[in-house]
């Protein structure tokens, strides 16, 4: 799933540089491990009381010439609170992730290759994985949406090119899942096995004085995911396919960085025995950022972003507010410490029955280069 404050185009079609560019020279190796939590509180009237995860980040990036290898995950803890009373926390490891992505040329062609290592949360109970999937929602955008997911394999190319003053980029990525179990309940163990993704993605950008504008565009298919309880039943859900446009503008004002951004994510109803399972969902944000340099080694980071949640039934405003600095403590070592409130508010189907939402975070994130 997309994340809050990383909306803007960075992926490589959209900046890879085109086949006639200068030699293509890898970034240097890295390690990077951070802190971040992240709450929510819900209005008196509204079934959950507060919901709460911090989470502990750890990513390594090592380059072998035109081949770099990457591998990432998560020590989670999720905290939900219930109106009534009830409270219950997870907490564990996330899957694994491990990337490799190769360069042809002058980086005009990269092809990748990842597997989703399943080292996370499996074999819950039904009320754990209840208290994850309250933190599975993009709107909010938790740090960790997804403990784990089951052993998946992702194979993908991406490619840019000259136009003119543009440059155009086309990806594609096919992934292929294995059965996994995501709790048992009193009936047995359900199992769960996501169908093939194939997902496409074409985007462009271009320079404009000192500004660059970019475009995206991911389109994501799935064929039927597959599921057995327990009791023997067996069932096929057809997932909604997926549209996410984006759009990206960034400029300089003085010696201040200036960015702004809007991307909308659509998502079509599931199906489920050929009846709708009614959670199409549209997600939109916009949002803006700065950056400054406030002293040699020290820059300043501030943003606002606006999110719009317009599901099948009710909707949801968010307006989330943070600043930071980064700073780098040496020629290799960089410290990044946020923090961020949000204000917002749930509307349920019912004419005139809201909730409001309050939020705070903070995070800080430590990269070390070699």
């Amino acid at each position: 799933m997309i994340r809050a404050g990383r909306w803007a185009l960075i992926a490589l079609l959209v900046t890879a540089r085109p086949a006639v560019a200068q030699q293509y020279l890898p970034d240097p190796a890295s390690a990077t491990a951070g802190f971040e939590v992240t709450g929510y509180r819900f209005g008196q009237n509204f079934g959950v009381r507060s919901l709460s995860q911090w989470a502990i980040p750890v990513a390594v990036i090592v380059p072998f010439g035109h081949l770099t290898v990457d591998a990432g995950g998560w020590f989670a803890s999720t905290t939900l609170k219930r109106i009534e009373g009830f409270e219950q926390t997870v907490t564990g490891l996330t899957d694994t992730q491990v990337r490799a992505s190769y360069v042809l040329g002058n980086d005009a062609v990269v092809v990748t290759a990842m597997v989703n290592v399943p080292t996370g949360a499996s074999e819950l109970s039904a009320s754990e994985y209840a208290v994850l999937a309250s933190a599975s929602s993009s709107f909010l955008a938790f740090p960790v949406n997804a403990y784990g997911s089951g052993l998946s394999f992702t194979g993908g190319a991406a490619g840019a090119i000259r136009a003119g003053d543009w440059n155009v980029g086309l990806a594609g990525s096919v992934r292929l899942s294995e059965t996994y179990t995501p709790f048992v309940d009193p009936e047995g163990k359900f199992t769960y096995r996501s169908g093939p993704e194939v997902r496409f993605r074409s985007a462009a950008d271009r320079l404009i004085g000192s500004s660059r504008i970019s475009f995206g565009l991911t389109y994501s298919t799935f064929n039927d995911d597959e599921y057995a309880t327990g009791a023997g039943k067996v069932g096929v859900y057809q997932p909604g396919q997926r549209l996410i446009g984006e759009a990206y503008l960034a400029t300089l004002v003085g010696r201040t960085a200036v960015a702004a951004y809007v991307w909308d994510y659509y998502r079509w109803a599931g199906d489920s025995a050929g009846v709708s399972t009614r959670n199409r969902e549209n997600l939109l944000a916009a949002g803006l950022t700065v950056r400054a340099s406030v002293a040699r080694t020290i820059t300043w980071d501030a943003g606002a972003e606006g999110r719009l949640s317009m599901p099948e039934e009710g909707r949801a405003m968010l307006l989330e507010i943070r600043t930071g600095m980064r700073i780098r403590a040496t020629s290799s070592l960089s410290v990044v410490p946020n923090v961020k409130a949000a204000f917002g508010r749930l509307e349920e189907p019912a004419p005139g029955l809201g909730h409001g939402i309050r939020g705070i975070g903070f995070s800080v994130f430590v990269r070390q280069s070699f």
